[in-house]
């Protein structure tokens, strides 16, 4: 079986089938010459003579043949090591031009498909390494299942949503949506829009469903994107601009109410009609205290733009303790960070005024500042008994208080500032107390 295999790969190279043509053809020349001389057609020694000059010359025919066709079978063997290399995926190397010259023109076609190729994969590999830098990235989460809802691909951001940042490969998707009985729901009627996902910071998600055909195959893609922050920062917005309107016609109105019951004080107290000065008074100290009522709530509708400085953080942790009392835990930052000093100190003073305020023992009241890559964390801790789940969900609502005569916009205004600074404040009950985490993103 073997040797049969040998002699057909020899049969298919080009000269051994030329040499066995010759053979054959001389063979037929042979017999005809030997008919010939048999029937008397041709002198039967001058038969002889010519067989034995071709069986002579055979040798030679076949080495001048051999010759001939080598720098035919050199180009053919570059050639199809070119096209080995094209199969096995390397479109770096071609076949070596000193050894190509008839088959020249087949071989610059044959370097053309190949540069084509080379540069379609690369164009391939730049896309898929973009679509995977996207997926990755991307910060809301994203999966993809097959059509029986086994997970083939989950980003950083679903795994943490789901499975606590584990990979999810290969699990069914619903399983892992039983404490997401509302995102099970929307999955199961392939239903896109708005849902709320209780007990996630990030409350309020849109969901978007697409189906497409994979090899043939039926895929789904599920994309979740939090909408919490955009839906609060609007809702923040529309109060500052209700705020901003009120405010002006209060503003107009305060004025010449304040003005008017100072000069009936001035005028009942020259005519010493001491009922009618007391009356003016009040009325004036309403005034005033409304008025200073109304320029926190201006200051929070105008809250400007941060401007960027390196922190001194020295000044800034003696400044906040010559207000209020609190422990600093660990060392101060040693790399240079940037915000808005006055906004920052504002902020902190407005937190550490809560803490005060909860009941909390001053010395159980501590602040720590942790360096990471791209962040700087603010933890501000008391021992006040914390809020209630429900206070904690209306914590940072514009307005919400539950302290008599409050304003409600203290946190609020908290938030606005570390927002406009890219980072995000954090509420949590911890140890007996409240946790007050914020950070800064490196600039």
């Amino acid at each position: 079986m073997m040797r049969r295999q040998h002699w057909q790969q020899a049969l298919q190279q080009p000269v051994v089938r030329l040499n066995l043509a010759l053979l054959l053809g001389l063979l037929g020349v042979t017999v005809l010459l030997g008919l010939a001389a048999q029937w008397q057609w041709l002198n039967p020694a001058l038969a002889q003579t010519l067989l034995v000059a071709l069986w002579l010359l055979l040798p030679l025919l076949m080495l001048l043949v051999r010759w001939q066709l080598q720098p035919l079978k050199r180009e053919l063997t570059a050639l199809n090591l070119h096209a080995q290399n094209l199969q096995d995926g390397s479109f770096n190397t071609g076949a070596n031009p000193q050894q190509l010259r008839l088959l020249k023109p087949l071989a610059a076609q044959l370097q053309q498909m190949s540069e084509q190729l080379r540069l379609q994969r690369n164009s391939l590999y730049q896309r898929e390494l973009l679509l995977d830098t996207l997926v990755q990235s991307n910060p809301g989460p994203l999966i993809l299942t097959d059509d029986r809802e086994r997970i083939l691909l989950a980003n950083p951001a679903a795994r943490q949503l789901l499975h606590g940042g584990k990979d999810i490969s290969g699990l069914a998707l619903p399983s892992l949506l039983a404490c997401f009985p509302e995102l099970l729901a929307a999955v199961a009627a392939r239903h896109s829009g708005l849902l709320r996902l209780s007990g996630q910071r990030e409350s309020v998600w849109h969901l978007a469903v697409s189906q497409f055909q994979l090899h043939n195959q039926q895929h789904r893609l599920y994309l979740l994107k939090p909408l919490s922050r955009e839906i609060a920062r609007e809702e923040l917005n529309a109060w500052k601009s209700l705020l901003r309107v009120i405010s002006h016609e209060l503003n107009n109105t305060l004025a010449p109410l304040s003005s008017l019951a100072f000069s009936g004080k001035v005028v009942a107290e020259r005519q010493q009609q001491s009922e009618l000065s007391d009356i003016f008074n009040t009325i004036s100290e309403r005034c005033q205290s409304l008025n200073q009522f109304l320029q926190a709530y201006i200051q929070f509708a105008k809250l400007p733009p941060p401007t960027l400085a390196t922190i001194n953080f020295v000044k800034l942790i003696n400044e906040l303790q010559d207000q209020y009392e609190f422990e600093l835990i660990g060392e101060l930052p040693r790399r240079p960070w940037q915000a808005d000093q006055a906004q920052l100190s504002q902020l902190l003073v407005n937190l550490l005024k809560n803490a005060h305020e909860s009941g909390s023992p001053p010395e159980q009241i501590s602040l720590t500042l942790h360096e990471t890559a791209g962040r700087l964390l603010f933890e501000l801790r008391d021992q006040g008994g914390g809020m209630a789940e429900a206070q904690l969900q209306q914590a940072l609502t514009p307005f919400y208080t539950t302290k008599t005569g409050g304003s409600g916009i203290g946190l609020t205004l908290c938030r606005d500032i570390i927002q406009a600074h890219g980072g995000d404040l954090q509420l949590q009950n911890s140890a007996g107390g409240l946790l007050v985490r914020f950070s800064l993103p490196a600039i």
